[in-house]
């Protein structure tokens, strides 16, 4: 297994045994990511991840991006596709169409041929990634959809052996849909109740309409803190994006009431 240089204040182990348990014991809490990212990046080997939830309502929404060189270029990837690429993916009608109970793999040499060239210049050329594993699953409360990539110039994910059997794949799906599930039990009380102070504060802020220079300014925090503060928490929320955070609280409130 090749070793990565990390970006996370943790030592990376090489067990992945001692990662599931990890992500285990902090499940549904904003502690939960350090391991799974860790886990990701360091036992899977991959670039960039991105988790996908495709609910009742057959709408479809990020629950967290991650590039371990280049965050913007993850968020960007995944906001364009909830805002509609994802009907050019040729894994979506297979995500839709996955019976409750049921989880399965699908590599980048199964789904490219399906792959319109558009879909395929901008989500992988131009983002200079050559290879890609999905985990789909379905549970009662939706369909999670995991992605792992790797960029030009690695050896993929199939010729390392990596997810050619189901028991990786089960493994990841199991700790994702626990992970979500119980996050949105937690949101039911509020979906900031488990931010730091800091982090409420300042998703209260944007919530308010106001930009990050006077979130800070309401806080006593420089700007570039704010948006440190935002970014945090945007992570534990699963989220990449102000919308988000809006239809986040607004479901929230629709529950409440």
């Amino acid at each position: 297994m090749e070793k990565f240089q990390s970006d996370q204040t943790s030592e990376p182990t090489t067990n992945l045994l001692d990662y599931t348990t990890r992500c285990i014991q902090h499940v549904g809490t904003d502690a939960f990511y350090l391991p799974f990212f860790e886990m990701i990046k360091h036992y899977f080997g991959a670039d960039q991840c991105s988790v996908f939830f495709l609910g009742e309502r057959s709408t479809i929404e990020c629950l967290l991006s991650r590039d371990f060189h280049d965050d913007l270029l993850a968020r960007n990837l995944s906001n364009a596709y909830v805002e509609g690429a994802y009907n050019s993916d040729p894994n979506f009608p297979l995500l839709n169409a996955l019976p409750i109970g049921e989880t399965t793999i699908s590599h980048f040499k199964d789904f490219k041929i399906g792959m319109v060239d558009s879909y395929q210049e901008h989500f992988f050329k131009q983002s200079d990634l050559a290879d890609k594993v999905s985990i789909l699953t379905a549970d009662k409360v939706g369909k999670y959809y995991i992605n792992l990539y790797r960029r030009k110039g690695r050896q993929s994910f199939m010729e390392q052996r990596l997810f050619n059997d189901p028991s990786e794949a089960n493994l990841l799906a199991a700790i994702i849909s626990q992970h979500f599930r119980l996050t949105k039990q937690i949101s039911n009380d509020g979906p900031l109740s488990f931010l730091s102070e800091r982090e409420r504060q300042v998703c209260q802020g944007i919530l308010c309409g106001k930009k990050m220079e006077a979130v800070g300014a309401d806080v006593g925090i420089a700007t570039s803190s704010a948006i440190t503060y935002k970014k945090r928490a945007f992570i534990k929320l699963g989220i990449t994006s102000r919308t988000s955070l809006f239809n986040l609280c607004h479901r929230s409130m629709v529950l409440e009431s």
